[in-house]
């Protein structure tokens, strides 16, 4: 997920130490999310202080890992003490682990997690750590911290994608749900609570606040208000985000990225149905949909215009990862869908080119036009690199009589995020997945696409805001659609549309109105606080 912004809460005396473990981090992190099925590595901490490879304390530790890993088939949450006495020596080791709340269980997540925290040289020495997954957290020291507070070091990951309307009030109702979530989590018997909250435009805000069990409830009100203030101050105006911290979490999102568990057994997941049905991989381009601009231009831009597309056009012969130039004022590029032959994107481009020149005139603007195995777009601006979500396209089956079933809808959300991320990470920006499946019968495809101009945090973050909100999840009636953005295109559906075979790539051609491309990699930021001081540090760095 190279394209999430992670930032960092801790004490002066942690920066440096953690500056060591950034690279080997962000390597597992890379690992993990490359992997649908595999456990989602968030984040870890490990201390400075170390054991002797051969001690007691060593020999203690091994076997607590082992001992949680062992009794999260069957467990939530567990807490353990090696050795099993009340000596409280030195050798001792107190540990615990905690399931996500919506889970009864998270053997697959807490056994990765216990392996990387022995089988890792930074930490597997180390006397007291804490490793956050998206499904569960382990934790342990060689100090008892049951039933004890601790908010440090705290750890918070913002969604890229931003807020587009009313970022002031989006926040204010988060604080306010994000609170109220807060409280009925502290009150409950397993410390965990999920809320969600009905937004404008068939929009949900969904929430998520859960504490260690052995806190009680002030302690727990206690660490969760103490996340839900660096929210808005490290994820302002972002369309999701969490806080970790070794005694409490938070998340929130505009999808359902938790499981409910009060649904009845589930069925056959529902189809979208399509007037005309490209089902399965066509050779046909399949016009969609176009929008031109009202604003009319003058002779000179027309000009330049024809002039744009003819060189649109007769790149297409050459390059399907994409072509963007400009001639004059006008700007211009198009992008072939990867796993579609050259000829054909040839021919998808022509035919983009003579209906937009049809339809649009070369008198407007900016307009854009999108077909099954392309899209083309110009402007009298430069739009390249940027990322744009309007004008917009959707094609979803929207139903709010019968919307398929939360853990549908969960396990689909939680997919196409997963797809979201990685495609930004592509060199292509594409990628297909065919990983979900929903039951014996029934398994999703996807595909994500971006133009070539975009780097892979915009990339990333344009999918993601499809997500959460160009797809109504609380209304949503059949697993099957399209969303299509000038800078992005997204599709999901229960057959597999796209060709398993793709040839190979050719590469982007340069461009000189197009800027050097960066590097894959994260944005970072580390700040802490030291004592009544509070420092914002933003040391953003490429790897």
């Amino acid at each position: 997920m190279n394209s999430m912004r992670v930032l960092w809460k801790m004490n002066r005396s942690m920066v440096w130490n953690l500056f060591k473990l950034i690279f080997l981090w962000i390597t597992f992190f890379n690992l993990a999310t490359r992997q649908a099925t595999a456990a989602v590595q968030l984040n870890r901490y490990c201390s400075e202080e170390r054991n002797n490879d051969n001690s007691t304390s060593q020999a203690n530790l091994r076997t607590l890992l082992s001992s949680l890993s062992s009794n999260a088939s069957a467990k939530g949450f567990y807490i353990n003490t090696v050795p099993d006495t009340d000596s409280f020596d030195s050798d001792t080791v107190y540990g615990l682990f905690m399931c996500r709340g919506d889970l009864l269980a998270c053997e697959d997540c807490v056994a990765d997690a216990t392996q990387s925290l022995s089988s890792d040289t930074n930490c597997s020495l180390s006397k007291s750590s804490v490793i956050w997954y998206d499904e569960c957290m382990v934790r342990y020291s060689d100090h008892s911290f049951f039933s004890t507070m601790n908010t440090t070091p705290g750890y918070y990951i913002c969604n890229v994608a931003n807020i587009s309307s009313d970022p002031s009030r989006f926040m204010s109702l988060l604080d306010d749900t994000m609170k109220q979530t807060a409280k009925e989590a502290s009150g409950s018997s397993n410390r965990y609570f999920a809320k969600q909250e009905n937004l404008a435009e068939a929009q949900t805000l969904y929430c998520l606040a859960q504490c260690t069990q052995d806190l009680s409830l002030q302690q727990c009100l206690d660490c969760l208000y103490s996340a839900i203030p660096n929210i808005p101050y490290w994820c302002d105006g972002k369309q999701g985000g969490r806080g970790l911290l070794p005694s409490c979490n938070i998340r929130y999102e505009l999808y359902p990225f938790y499981r409910v568990t009060d649904e009845g057994p589930k069925g056959p997941v529902p189809e979208t149905n399509y007037t005309n049905r490209d089902s399965e991989y066509s050779e046909d381009p399949g016009y969609i949909s176009h929008n031109c601009s009202n604003k009319k231009l003058e002779a000179d831009f027309q000009s330049n215009l024809r002039t744009l597309l003819f060189d649109l056009s007769s790149n297409a012969t050459t390059s399907r990862y994409g072509f963007q130039t400009h001639e004059g004022t006008a700007y211009g590029l198009f992008r072939c869908r990867m796993d579609i032959h050259p000829h054909l994107c040839e021919q998808c481009i022509k035919n983009a080119r003579d209906k937009i020149t049809s339809d649009c005139g070369l008198a407007s603007a900016e307009a854009v036009i999108w077909y099954n195995h392309c899209w083309l777009r110009y402007s009298d601006r430069n739009f390249f690199s940027a990322v744009e979500t309007s004008p917009r396209f959707g094609n979803l089956n929207i139903s709010n009589t019968s919307p398929i079933q939360s853990s549908v809808a969960y396990e689909l959300s939680t997919q196409l995020a997963k797809v979201a991320y990685m495609t930004g990470d592509t060199e292509n920006k594409f990628l297909t997945d065919e990983s979900l499946r929903l039951n014996n019968e029934q398994r999703v495809f996807i595909l994500g696409q971006c133009s070539s101009d975009l780097s892979s945090t915009g990339c990333s973050g344009c999918l993601s805001g499809m997500i959460g909100t160009a797809i109504p999840w609380s209304s949503l009636g059949s697993v099957g659609g399209r969303v299509l953005y000038p800078s992005c295109i997204l599709r999901f559906e229960l057959f597999r549309f796209y060709n398993l075979t793709p040839t190979t790539p050719s590469p982007p051609p340069p461009s000189p109105s197009a800027p050097p491309p960066s590097s894959p990699g994260f944005s970072i930021s580390i700040h802490y606080d030291s004592h009544a001081n509070k420092r914002k540090d933003n040391d953003s760095r490429r790897y």
